[in-house]
């Protein structure tokens, strides 16, 4: 396929080099500003295929039609041709799309397709789970002390781990319990969720309780509690002790009473995290059929590290030995987000072991805050050097407060408090009401709310006038 790239002066090098493709250079700088009229006259009739820069907004399907060519968005990063090109064979460019993100696309789709098909490898089914075999590791998302949430508190809960694409939930059971509570609970997420249903407790009158209650998998049965087992109907049943060889016959015991068995070696928080490691390694040499439960959210809670990475190492681990299904929590702010990372993990670690290589550029990713790639632009020899005014001039229409609360910002003036989640979608409605009369003043005020948004993003607080603080990178 003969391929036209086409690009502004300022970006020709790049796409030069990084194209490996015909080239045609616009009289004009900026790249994402060409227009269907810059290519009115130039001859493209030796092309089967010309690539416009991804940021251009043109309709370049009427001119594709006029000149009889594919005319089709590349990538907004000049950088990203290297990686566009070789693909343009096997995916349909779009005129609306860019191509870095079409293709994206396309990659996180086919890992999810991939690894999505594998469901109808597993052990057994916990209720429409498939658990086990070759299927995807499952995420339990554990709610600590359930029984102790308003009934606003549990749905919210649930509701916010179903969003997150959980696929198990777990009601953690407090030392000390009202019995009765523990029936009302699972009743209310049975009614709230379609989701299966775990009851997280080794006392056995619990277990009782949220086995009449209907709850689809029990944890947790170990030497101390196996009476437990004659309350057993048709629940998955999750067998813990650090012992792999003790584990294994007690696995075989409860395999007499029910076939859905669950093995837990225990995943250790550090110290003593490379030793449980092992543990699981040892079981899975002893035990190589039944499904095997690995704690992520011990050594999450129990770390003061960003839990992106750390859930993302975890879940490589955990594939690697051969785990069926990761236990985690969001008990504490640090942890916010694990379930859907440990979700988004299962996907790339799953999909990485069936195509044989390292878990990247599989379309999905857990980056957060920082890049595959760097993309910062040259520095103009006559750039002038900025300086800060330190003048403040109040803005006679008012001043504005600006805070998070519920999932959004608020910015608050004493004619009108708005609340959203996107920084322009705020300004905008400040401007249309007219409550700024000053420049330095809207400055200000979009700087803070990018702020907030960023701080929203990444679940971290917002104070006004205050830097965010990003720890050794702040």
């Amino acid at each position: 396929m003969k391929v036209l790239a086409v690009t502004g002066k300022l970006a020709e090098k790049d796409v030069r080099k990084y194209s490996q493709t015909d080239v045609h250079v616009v009289d004009i700088d900026v790249a994402a500003f060409i227009t269907p009229q810059h290519l009115q006259n130039v001859d493209l009739s030796d092309y089967d295929l010309v690539l416009v820069p991804g940021l251009t907004s043109a309709d370049w399907k009427r001119l594709e039609m006029e000149k009889g060519v594919k005319i089709r968005l590349g990538p907004i990063h000049a950088y990203d041709l290297q990686f566009v090109i070789p693909q343009i064979e096997r995916i349909e460019l779009s005129h609306t799309i860019p191509a870095c993100r079409l293709i994206s696309k396309v990659k996180t789709e086919e890992t999810k397709r991939m690894v999505d098909e594998l469901e109808k490898s597993f052990s057994f089914k916990i209720k429409h789970l498939s658990v086990g075999g070759d299927s995807r590791m499952k995420v339990v998302a554990e709610i600590v002390d359930s029984t102790k949430l308003s009934e606003r508190e549990l749905a919210e809960k649930v509701r916010y781990y179903e969003n997150s694409g959980a696929d198990v939930i777990d009601l953690g059971i407090p030392l000390e319990v009202d019995y009765e509570k523990i029936t009302q609970v699972v009743e209310l997420v049975k009614e709230i969720s379609e989701l299966p249903i775990s009851i997280d407790t080794f006392d056995v009158k619990a277990i009782e309780k949220g086995v009449d209650a209907g709850v689809d998998m029990v944890m947790s049965i170990s030497e101390k509690n196996i009476d437990a087992l004659d309350l057993i109907d048709d629940q998955a049943v999750v067998v813990v002790e650090r012992n792999p060889e003790i584990l294994f016959e007690l696995v075989e015991r409860v395999k007499e009473r029910t076939s859905k068995v669950i093995a837990d070696p225990v995943l250790d928080a550090f110290p003593g995290l490379i030793a449980s490691i092992l543990r699981y390694s040892k079981y899975r040499e002893i035990d190589g059929e039944t499904p095997v439960l690995f704690g992520a959210g011990n050594v999450t809670e129990l770390s003061d590290m960003d839990s992106v990475g750390v859930n993302g190492m975890l879940a490589m681990i955990a594939e690697d030995i051969g785990a069926n299904l990761l236990f985690t929590t969001e008990a504490s702010p640090k942890t916010t987000g694990s379930v859907r990372e440990l979700v988004t993990a299962s996907y790339i670690v799953k999909g990485a072991k069936l195509r044989k290589t390292p878990p990247k550029d599989m379309g999905i990713n857990l980056l957060v805050l920082k890049e595959k790639t760097s993309l910062s632009g040259c520095m103009p020899e006559n750039a002038f050097e900025a300086k800060e005014s330190g003048e403040f001039l109040r803005d006679p229409l008012g001043d504005f407060r600006i805070w998070i609360a519920g999932g959004k910002i608020i910015c608050s003036h004493e004619r009108l408090t708005v609340s959203g989640e996107r920084a322009k979608e705020i300004y905008d409605t400040v401007l249309k009401k007219g409550l700024l009369s000053r420049l330095d003043h809207a400055c200000y005020l979009g700087k803070e709310l990018m702020k907030a948004e960023i701080a929203l993003k990444l679940n971290k607080n917002y104070t006004q006038d205050q830097d965010l603080n990003f720890g050794i990178y702040g």
